[in-house]
Order: structure tokens, then C-alpha cells, then sequence
């Protein structure tokens, strides 16, 4: 009878090299130090019983846990559950059987497999959960534009995780041997709110008992992320405007300006575009943070990303959903979003270990489905988009100006190149003729 072993002789072993880069696995025992698994088999057996091919000495798995067996065509591998207690985890999604990724990890029990790791300065993928479609494809296209310097702004409602989303773009960034400084622009008016920003001096300010950097000179050759940027006190706003347009900080109390250069992250839960239409927030302010603008949906809008966050979440306490206990996480509209998701969920593992339970049960969701039939969604703003509003500024500025693009711009607070390039985009070409 042809043995495991055998394969190693056949013609397929030429292909043995050309296989996905993962036939070496380290494994991370739940005790005992890691150690170097490779994978040169066409099936193996991964449990705590001593007949199996990797036997691994935990508790929390099963005596013949899983297998990993080589797909055909020799074009990888893949990992099946072999019907164990508490299951296999795929980057931290429980799954019963899967083809292993070229990079990622496979959990069992308290056990870890991992291969190809993530540089140091790489983000690992499962920093943000993300398994909706339109969530991946924005992840990809912020991704993509951290690699230049150009200004982003993510706006969604509080809790969908922007700011998880700043500190990723920071770490994909040419910026990420900097420091990474963030702040919140829902401040207290007066020097307070300055402060924060832009630092001070030693006596400034009654209560200045000692200087202060500040959030813009302390980022200085990293990532600034503002927080809530359309908060920001109109009297910071102007002076946050031309540290953006010069590149330098003038501290409270200081007739000395320095040098600060950044990579400047904003998000805000505020319908911001309003805020421009009323005043509150400046016109040429709110064109120098949105140089990419993206839309972070809320959670009830993505169902993918509530089991996968859930599963994942729930997975590192050893505990997984029963299907009537996921329905009742898709039913909910989740106002909070993933901060309310996470709490929930912490609350739902509390009663099911009190209870001895490794399923999360309805009953251990009694409050939100109580919740449930009462939760409205937040008042819709405006019916214009962004893009509208933006577009009619535009407009409105050259029209101003007679159409010269060099006045318009500077009105704008945006470089001539860069109006040139939303011009193209809104289709603004030429001035309307008019027709007498």
C-alpha cells in the first residue's frame, strides 16, 4: 500500500518548490516553545492524540482536531475540521473547511499556526475586520493612497472604527517611522482648545505653569490625526489653516514660528458638508483636509462584517454563535455602531461562561433584542452630497473671479493644479457662453 511518505517519490514532488509559499508553518503550542512544521505530506493529522501526525499537548483540542491535506493540482494547501469540540480559526474566522491563505493563521484551542508574517513595518490584515465587498474595496483604496502625502478624510458615524482606519493608513505610510499623534477637535473654546494644536509657552496663558509642544509640532515627521476636525473652534480653524498652507507652528505666547511637516489624517461624525454651507466650518479649511475623502459606512450596512467581528471577537474567549443568536445580531440596527457591537458582545460572554456555555445564546443577547424593535435611525441630513456641494463651491468661486483659475484658487486655499485636477473631474472646462 502506497504510504504518506510515497508522494515525496512521485513526479509531483517537482512541483514541491513551486507550491504557495506556506509549506513551512510555525506553530505556537498552547505550552512548550514554538517550533517549525513542514509541510511536505499530502494530508496531515493535527490533534492531541499521540497518533497524530502533528500532535500538539492542549486541552482545549480535540484528540483528532483537524487535517491539512494538499489541494489537487499541488496548487496549495487546505484545513478541514475534523468535527472537533471547539472548532478551527482561518485569521480568526471560524470556518469548517478552507484553502490556507499565502499568508495568515490557523488557531486550535489555544494553539496558533502561522506563516509568512507581516514585516515590522507592515499592518497585519486582521487589524480591521473587514468582509463586506465595499469595505474591502475602500480598505484597497486607502491602501493605495498611502502611499502619497495627499490629506484624507474619512467621514461615517461615531463608532464604525475611523479611527482604527487612521492609525492603518499611518502604518502603510512612508510616515510610519514617525510618531503617529492624534486629537480630538470637540475641544473647550479659548487658549485651551489652541493649546491642544498648536502648544505654548511658559506663562501663555493663566495656568501655562510649563511649555507645551502641542499636537502639530509633536507630529512632526509622522501622521496628524484630527479627530471630529469639523468640532474645531472657528478661531483654531484659522490658525490651523496656515500652519497647513506654510508648513509652520507658532506656539502660544511665542513670536517664533517652526518648521512641522506631516502626514494629516481627519475623520468627523458631523455632516460637515452642512457645516460649510452654514459657516461654522471654513470653505479653504475643508479644502486642504479633503484631499481623499472617504465614506465609511455604518455598520447595520454591512451584515458580512457583523458575523465576522462577532465570530472573531467571540473566538478569542473560546466561544462561538448559534444561528438564532446571529439572526438576532443582523436584526439589530446597531446605532453605535462597532464600539456598541464590541460592547455587546463582551456583556453576551460574561453570561455564557457564568452559565458554563461555549455558545452564545439568544438569551445571552436579552437586552439588545429588547432593544431592537425600539431603535430608530439617526435623522437623515441634507439631500446633497458632498460631491454636489463641493462641485457649486467650485463654481461659485470662479464665477467670482470671471473664471481665472490662479484667483479662484487662491480664494479656495487650494494650489492651481490641484483646482485643475476637481475642475476635470466635476467636468467645469470653460465658462458657460452666454448667449445675448
Amino acid at each position: 500500500m502506497e504510504t504518506e511518505t510515497a508522494w515525496l517519490k512521485s513526479p509531483v514532488t517537482q512541483r514541491a518548490e513551486q507550491l504557495r509559499p506556506y509549506h513551512r508553518l510555525e506553530l505556537v503550542p498552547f505550552r512548550g516553545p514554538k517550533r517549525a512544521v513542514e509541510l511536505i505530506r499530502t494530508r496531515y493529522v493535527i490533534g492531541s492524540d499521540p497518533d497524530c501526525d502533528i500532535q500538539i499537548k492542549d486541552p482545549y483540542i480535540s484528540p483528532k482536531h483537524a487535517e491539512i491535506s494538499i489541494l489537487d493540482g499541488c496548487v496549495g494547501f487546505a484545513v478541514k475540521d475534523l468535527n472537533s469540540r471547539n472548532g478551527i480559526f482561518l485569521n480568526g474566522v471560524q470556518v469548517s473547511q478552507a484553502p490556507l491563505p499565502v499568508r495568515g493563521s490557523l488557531r486550535l484551542g489555544r494553539s496558533t499556526f502561522a506563516w509568512n508574517p507581516e514585516s515590522e513595518n507592515e499592518v497585519p490584515d486582521t487589524a480591521y475586520i473587514a468582509a463586506d465587498p465595499a469595505m474591502r474595496e475602500a480598505i484597497q483604496s486607502l491602501k493605495r493612497m498611502a502611499q502619497t502625502s495627499l490629506p484624507v478624510l474619512l467621514l461615517g458615524e461615531t463608532g464604525t472604527g475611523k479611527d482604527v482606519l487612521a492609525r492603518l493608513i499611518h502604518q502603510w505610510s512612508r510616515f510610519s517611522r514617525g510618531p503617529y499623534v492624534a486629537v480630538n477637535g470637540a475641544l473647550t473654546g479659548g487658549s485651551l482648545s489652541e493649546s491642544e494644536l498648536f502648544g505654548h509657552r511658559k506663562g501663555a496663558f493663566t495656568g501655562a505653569e510649563k511649555a507645551r509642544m502641542g499636537a502639530l509640532r509633536s507630529a512632526n515627521g509622522g501622521t496628524l490625526f484630527l479627530d471630529e476636525v469639523a468640532d474645531i473652534p472657528p478661531a483654531a480653524q484659522v490658525k490651523l489653516l496656515r500652519s497647513l498652507e506654510n508648513g509652520e507652528v507658532r506656539p502660544l505666547g511665542s513670536d517664533d514660528a517652526e518648521r512641522s511637516e506631516f502626514r494629516l489624517i481627519s475623520a468627523t461624525s458631523q455632516n460637515i458638508d452642512g457645516r460649510v454651507a452654514d459657516g461654522s466650518f471654513r470653505m479653504d479649511l475643508f479644502f486642504r483636509v479633503a484631499g481623499h475623502v472617504v465614506h465609511v459606512p455604518p455598520l447595520r450596512d454591512r451584515p458580512l462584517d457583523i458575523l465576522a467581528m462577532a465570530r472573531r471577537w467571540l473566538s478569542e474567549s473560546d466561544l462561538i454563535l448559534d444561528s438564532e443568536s446571529e439572526a438576532c445580531l443582523l436584526t439589530y440596527r446597531w446605532p453605535g455602531n462597532v464600539r456598541e457591537l464590541k460592547a455587546c458582545l463582551e456583556r453576551a460572554s460574561v453570561h455564557a461562561r457564568g452559565e458554563g456555555s461555549q455558545v452564545v445564546l439568544v438569551r445571552h443577547l436579552a437586552d439588545l433584542a429588547a432593544q431592537t424593535a425600539r431603535t430608530e435611525l439617526p435623522a437623515q441630513g441634507p439631500t446633497k452630497t458632498l460631491d454636489e456641494m463641493e462641485r457649486e463651491w467650485i463654481l461659485a468661486a470662479l464665477d467670482r473671479h470671471g473664471w481665472s483659475r490662479s484667483l479662484a484658487a487662491a480664494e479656495l486655499g487650494v494650489a492651481r493644479s490641484t483646482l485643475f485636477h476637481k475642475m476635470k473631474r466635476f467636468s467645469l472646462r470653460d465658462a458657460p457662453m452666454v448667449v445675448r
